[in-house]
């Protein structure tokens, strides 16, 4: 237990520390990336990275107007997600645990991705400001969803109740 807890928080303190110094940046443009893409059918629609006290913001210009939202209110929870994995994965590292992995972390892109690019229908609906505005803040919360499952499935951190009754 106490070495799946070293590692756990010893690659949440790393991966933090890497997003601080630079992976933020850099997820930041994978994430415009995929935008980009699934945007680019619409000529009128960019997708832009703006860079607001040394974070980058996230945004979509819709002919002149555009809006834009923080990187930071949905971006580190890949981090903690990360961390997981790389618990996973160091406990053991199989093919089909891997696959799994690459699985979850495409997923979780993709609707990043998604709510990123509702943004540009946020000035048509007040459906899609309040889609937008509640998949931002729910990241964290698909993280977890995706550790429990994990945990579940594979026992990393088993909190049964190991006491035998007597009959």
């Amino acid at each position: 237990m106490l070495k799946k807890l070293s590692i756990l928080i010893g690659s949440s303190i790393s991966l933090f520390i890497l997003w601080m110094i630079g992976l933020e940046k850099l997820y930041a443009q994978l994430l415009k990336f995929g935008a980009s893409t699934l945007l680019s059918p619409f000529s009128d629609i960019t997708a832009l990275l703006k860079m607001a006290d040394n974070h980058p913001a996230f945004c979509v210009a819709v002919g002149k107007e555009g809006y834009c939202m923080q990187m930071e209110l949905f971006g580190l929870s890949i981090v903690v997600l990360l961390s997981w994995y790389v618990l996973l994965i160091a406990l053991k590292p199989e093919k089909k645990r891997i696959l799994m992995v690459l699985k979850h972390l495409a997923i979780f892109y993709f609707l990043q991705i998604l709510t990123m690019t509702t943004l540009a229908l946020y000035e048509y609906n007040i459906f899609f400001q309040q889609a937008n505005e509640a998949l931002r803040q729910s990241f964290i919360i698909i993280a977890l969803v995706f550790i429990i499952r994990d945990n579940y499935l594979y026992e990393v951190f088993n909190f049964k109740n190991k006491q035998t009754s007597s009959s």
